[in-house]
């Protein structure tokens, strides 16, 4: 296995991550980037450090807007986001289905999700890029295991990201669904969930929060897994100014559990 981090492409971040021993990095988008124009410096930087580009993620996009043009750009990003994972040298392609596709039950759903997606999936696919659905519901109707059952046998080698803090915030058992992503499993996400009370705190840094992350890694080495897990900072504390001082602090914590 490899450990990793979310990065936006920056390329300090590949001189902070080989400094600190990490293996690689997962470039994260939320939206348009300058590297759609120009990713030589992070290719070079990449190269120069020798970390390496597992998966590049598009999160949070809405490909059945009811408004065609605004369907339209974010179809086009996704194209993009392709495009630059395969000049990348990316191994995997990571996204959403969007939270609306047609139909009135969630089978309905997936299926629309599935029809939609084929022609994408297949353009990625020819180009050398694995793809993954992440386990988030965010913009997303393949999230969990019901839906992995109904779509993945529709869609050979599309596999999963998972993210154990998803299944934990919606009140599910994130060790059965990730015992049942096993066999499609092809990322992982480090993010952990603090609740104080049963209330929810925070989405702090692995190591800092609920879950146990023993068992996290017990499951993955349990069902073969062999990727990269990439470290996701996400509240407020762990993105600002001292984001990487919360990463080393994970860093350390998480490598004990590499064999």
């Amino acid at each position: 296995m490899q450990l990793g981090f979310l990065t936006d492409g920056r390329v300090e971040d590949v001189t902070f991550a080989a400094r600190e021993g990490f293996d690689c990095l997962e470039l994260a988008l939320f939206g348009d980037t300058a590297l759609f124009e120009n990713s030589r410096d992070l290719r070079q930087a990449l190269g120069d450090e020798d970390i390496d580009l597992p998966a590049v993620s598009l999160f949070g996009q809405n490909y059945f807007h009811e408004d065609r043009a605004e369907a339209k750009k974010l179809a086009d990003r996704l194209q993009r986001v392709t495009d630059l994972a395969a000049e990348l040298g990316a191994g995997l392609l990571v996204f959403g289905t969007g939270s609306t596709p047609p139909g009135e039950t969630d089978a309905d759903r997936v299926q629309a999700a599935v029809e939609h997606f084929g022609p994408a999936i297949a353009d990625a696919q020819a180009r050398g890029l694995q793809v993954a659905f992440y386990n988030c519901h965010w913009e997303n109707v393949i999230d969990r295991p019901s839906a992995w059952d109904l779509a993945l046998p529709r869609l050979p080698g599309v596999g999963v990201k998972f993210d154990p803090s998803h299944p934990v915030q919606a009140g599910r058992d994130w060790k059965a669904e990730l015992l049942a992503a096993g066999p499609h499993l092809r990322h992982a996400h480090a993010k952990d969930v603090l609740n104080v009370g049963g209330k929810f705190i925070s989405d702090p840094n692995p190591g800092l929060g609920d879950i146990r992350w023993e068992e996290f890694f017990g499951i993955l080495y349990h069902v073969g897994f062999d990727g990269a897990v990439c470290i996701e900072p996400h509240s407020p504390i762990y993105t600002g100014e001292r984001r990487y001082a919360f990463l080393e602090l994970s860093h350390h914590y998480l490598r004990r559990f590499f064999a």
